[in-house]
């Protein structure tokens, strides 16, 4: 497979990676190919940030990025496509873990100095928006649970192994990252970048609504 898609995050513990494999080629791509096509799918990354989330005052983070991720497919052939989202370029001191939640899939990676979280929907809300038809095909509904999601968790971060897609189905996941430094004391009091990331599609869907983000 090669990568069609490709788009980085600086954070204080490495670069975090967003990276789409296809085993097609581009065919068309724009927008500093944030949005590509292949010769069966249409690919489109909109990237905003959590500044406008509205957090509690006690909690801040200091970066963040969202990658959007929305998919539609052109044709009845059959193609396969990973998303990755990971830290990469690892330094020793890192470590990760899992962190979730409620309707999250999260990872925690810290240094003992600085943390970063990764989150995005688990199979349960992708379950929901198959039953409502909300960019999930309402076809794959039975396929999709929180025991069978798309995303899985591999070394610091996620990997989505996309369904095969009917002509005109559409498939939406997302990814967001918060950092922070970590505080010397009552830390693990701290879940500011655990909250940022604990965002659905249908909240992100209002954050862009609100703000033209």
């Amino acid at each position: 497979m090669r990568t069609i898609l490709y788009d980085t995050f600086e954070t204080n513990l490495g670069e975090i990676e967003l990276s789409i494999k296809s085993e097609y080629a581009i065919q068309n791509s724009v927008k500093d190919n944030l949005k590509v096509e292949t010769e069966n799918h249409k690919i489109e990354v909109l990237v905003i940030d959590l500044n406008q989330l509205e957090l509690p005052e006690q909690m801040k983070i200091e970066s963040s990025k969202v990658w959007r991720i929305f998919i539609e497919k052109k044709t009845e052939k059959t193609e396969k496509l990973h998303v990755i989202c990971k830290l990469t370029n690892i330094n020793p001191e890192n470590t990760w873990g899992y962190d979730s939640g409620e309707n999250l899939d999260a990872v925690e990676i810290e240094n003992g100095k600085e943390l970063v979280h990764i989150g995005t929907e688990d199979g349960e809300v992708m379950k929901w928006r198959a039953e409502n038809n909300d960019w999930f095909p309402i076809r794959l509904k039975n396929e999709i649970s929180i025991e069978k999601p798309i995303t899985n968790y591999i070394d610091f971060g996620f990997e989505s192994i996309i369904p095969n897609l009917e002509i005109n189905e559409k498939l939406y996941l997302h990814f967001l990252i918060a950092t922070r430094k970590k505080a010397e004391k009552n830390d693990n009091e701290n879940i500011s970048t655990w909250i940022a990331v604990d965002n659905s599609k249908k909240e992100l869907d209002e954050l862009n609504r609100k703000y033209g983000l």
